[in-house]
């Protein structure tokens, strides 16, 4: 077992005190939107004592630390843990399934880093659990609700896109209306915008708190056709405890909140607006999945609880009163965000971690015991199918 150092992503729409907060530290100038936790080639975590990577640690002896799934995972850790400390919306993304990431990839292996939009030939999908009340678009609403929306503005154009979601099938349909509305102009967008906001609220689809964000939102980028395609998604809350698994290929974005999250071990990310980043509206039409989705939430059931996820990493809760104790299956990672505690692994090492700490337990340590009062959410492997 090993406690890993800060490992710190200063994003423009972090948040400049939960996370330092949560470490015990002093915040500084810049936001802290993402802690990282794994071992990424982008920004491996590193043990606090040494300074030694995660990914060197592993590489040293993938078997030990990975346990006898190493080569399912090419020697690699099959997932990031990260906080994530959202002060501001994040951009309507998608993430490509690994069919997708290794034909993007490979087609881009000549481009400049600059005009990537593949960064890694592996697919992402990604646990999300509410550590405070977390605001999330995810998915497309149904055709009804979108047309709806639609009906409040005053542009023909928006009566024609009216038209084809109520003459075409869903999927076949949402995607011609989105492929319509990224190619807008400013002024298209701008009356949109307007009417939306002039309306509300005698709107009954939309809610107060997804209007408020829209007016945020337009201020930020007035002429973005992403505006229109953020209202024609679904909003919810999750609420401390609550999980949500995003697959590939859904459209969504983290709007505020505080949460953890577990994604695959890439970086690829599909960007169709709201964002000063990097957009590619071409992939983003080419890997997306537009059903209309709503959210599954899963909420926990028992003081320990592991979410369920397709995905070769789980997510687990635990609440710990007294003491916990269980046998590795593979790596794991733990972080407590209330609470202290003490861990003991099956060779008899013992740690003290404080809230905040993360915690490297490699697959040769055979199991381990906690002890304390506290909550931790818990990283591990699982198999699939």
């Amino acid at each position: 077992m090993q406690l890993l150092g800060k490992n710190i992503q200063h994003y423009h729409w972090g948040d400049y005190e939960y996370i330092p907060t949560l470490q015990g530290r002093v915040s500084g100038a810049d936001p802290e939107a993402e802690l990282w936790m794994g071992a990424h080639p982008k920004s491996p975590s590193r043990a606090l004592d040494t300074n030694q990577g995660l990914d060197e640690l592993i590489a040293l002896n993938p078997d030990e630390a990975l346990g006898e799934h190493a080569k399912d995972f090419n020697g690699e850790l099959p997932y990031i843990m990260k906080i994530l400390a959202i002060r501001s919306p994040l951009s309507l993304q998608v993430h490509p399934n690994g069919e997708q990431a290794s034909a993007g990839f490979k087609d881009e292996a000549y481009l400049e880093k600059e005009t990537k939009s593949y960064f890694s030939p592996r697919g992402k999908e990604e646990i999300v659990c509410a550590i405070t009340d977390t605001d999330i678009k995810f998915g497309f609403r149904s055709v009804s609700e979108i047309s709806s929306i639609f009906e409040l503005a005053t542009n023909e154009e928006f009566h024609h896109l009216q038209q084809i979601l109520s003459q075409r099938n869903s999927e076949e349909a949402l995607k011609e209306v989105i492929g319509k509305i990224l190619t807008y102009p400013p002024l298209l967008v701008q009356s949109f915008a307007a009417d939306i906001l002039s309306s509300y609220p005698r709107n009954t689809v939309l809610s107060a708190s997804e209007i408020s964000y829209f007016g945020d939102l337009v201020e930020m980028y007035p002429a973005d056709p992403g505006l229109v395609i953020f209202l024609m998604m679904n909003f919810l809350t999750l609420l401390p405890g609550e999980s949500l698994y995003v697959p590939p290929r859904i459209t969504h974005a983290y709007l505020h909140g505080n949460a953890v999250e577990i994604t695959s071990n890439s970086d690829n990310v599909l960007r169709c607006g709201l964002t000063p980043k990097q957009i590619d509206h071409d992939q983003y039409l080419a890997v997306s999945s537009f059903s209309t989705t709503y959210p599954e939430i899963q909420r926990p059931i028992d003081a320990v609880h592991t979410y369920s996820s397709p995905t070769r990493f789980s997510l687990s809760r635990l609440d710990i009163e007294h003491s916990w104790e269980v046998t590795l299956n593979g790596p794991e990672i733990l972080i407590a965000t209330e609470g202290s505690f003490s861990i003991t692994s099956g060779h008899g090492q013992s740690l003290h971690v404080d809230k905040g700490m993360p915690v490297w337990i490699p697959h040769s340590d055979k199991n381990y015991q906690i002890s304390g009062t506290c909550l931790i959410f818990r990283c591990a492997t699982q198999r699939v199918g």
